[in-house]
């Protein structure tokens, strides 16, 4: 293939090259225009007619990174993530993505405009975590126009987003857990409280919970969906996201006792004259059986925490105390693991490996053991 370059002005040139012919067996050629010197021309114009005889050559989009983003939106996120992963994906986008980067046309995008983008979010006090996920997210947006060949690399690929800090994982001991389940026990929710705490089940899972999947026999329950509002849907329900989030959770007498009541007294909600009850299914109702709001429980969970005079915490965290005091108890990380729907038990170790009881101690002692054997036999 030929190519030849067209002095424009000062510093500006047009290169001109051959792209492969069509099925007709028409010439095509392409344009470019670069700024530079003769020389960094001449190497450009040898790098896109290397791409064109390769095949690798892309023409330039004239479309912007925020039309970029809204049209992957529409064709791969719409069809391929859940519908509470697509509205966390279309935030991200709003706030940050096309905040900074929406005007920037997509194949002018380069590593310094993301690392500017970074800069600009850390500067204005977001998470390195916030940072990260957004990072995640425009680089899996750029490996489409990649695989669309709208672009011929991904710029993510030259930009190191900032490592996030582990958060300090908050949970409560014995005598915080009684504090609080005596300051819940007139709370309406009080039952909702009660069983997160004693499952570790996460807010969403423990509200989508239906009488259909609780075995009072067994005694179990089984984890297959999660209770979520997002914006402009309501209330939707959601199967979990990883085959681990789907799990079967062996009940104590503790709480199979406590699902007996709450079923009790919705038998009677049932009947009870003039009642204007639906039958949802929920174990976690209102008066009427509809299902609870996920948002309303973590506000009046934040009031009971205040009104029980212990430290801050949010509802997620009765799910951190429920590992932390299984860990003090003896209970195995892989069986944790397990009961809390973690993907691996890598994530089990990571977070909570700190508070098994005397860890350090006994690998220390192992390890010295094992030196101490061959030497005590040669004595």
């Amino acid at each position: 293939m030929n190519g030849h370059i067209r002095k424009r002005g000062k510093n500006s040139w047009q290169l001109i090259f051959d792209l492969p012919r069509d099925a007709d067996g028409k010439r095509k050629q392409a344009r470019r225009t670069v700024h530079g010197t003769k020389r960094e021309a001449d190497s450009k114009l040898r790098e896109l007619v290397s791409r064109a005889e390769q095949g690798d050559y892309v023409t330039p989009s004239k479309e912007s990174v925020g039309e970029f983003l809204t049209r992957w939106l529409d064709l791969y996120a719409a069809n391929s993530t859940s519908p509470r992963t697509l509205e966390d994906y279309q935030g991200i986008i709003r706030r940050y993505l096309n905040r900074y980067l929406g005007a920037v046309p997509l194949s002018a995008l380069k590593p310094d405009n993301v690392q500017g983008l970074y800069a600009e979010m850390r500067n204005r006090g977001l998470s390195s975590l916030t940072i990260l996920h957004t990072h995640r997210l425009l680089s899996e947006c750029l490996s489409h126009a990649v695989k669309w060949q709208i672009l011929t690399k991904n710029v993510c690929d030259a930009v190191d987003p900032p490592r996030p800090q582990r958060r300090q994982m908050t949970s409560l001991d014995e005598d915080e857990v009684g504090l609080l389940l005596d300051a819940s026990d007139s709370h309406p929710y009080r039952d909702v409280f009660f069983v997160a705490l004693y499952t570790g089940l996460r807010r969403s899972e423990l509200l989508a919970l239906r009488w259909s999947e609780v075995d009072l026999d067994r005694p179990t329950l089984s984890v297959v969906a999660g209770l979520h509002r997002l914006p402009r849907q309501g209330l939707i329900l959601l199967p979990t996201k990883t085959s681990r989030s789907r799990r079967q959770i062996s009940l104590t007498d503790e709480v199979v006792g406590v699902l007996h009541q709450i079923r009790g007294q919705q038998m009677v909600q049932k009947i009870a004259p003039g009642s204007a009850w639906e039958d949802t299914g929920f174990v976690f109702t209102k008066p009427n059986g509809t299902p609870l709001d996920p948002e309303r429980v973590s506000k009046e969970f934040s009031k009971v925490v205040k009104t029980a005079k212990i430290p801050k915490i949010r509802f997620h965290d009765l799910r951190h105390t429920h590992a932390s005091l299984m860990l003090k108890a003896g209970v195995g990380p892989k069986a944790i693991s397990e009961l809390l729907g973690h993907a691996s038990i890598s994530i089990t170790m990571d977070v909570y490996a700190h508070l098994i009881p005397g860890i350090q101690e006994e690998a220390a002692q192992k390890f010295s053991n094992l030196l101490a054997a061959p030497r005590k036999g040669k004595s």
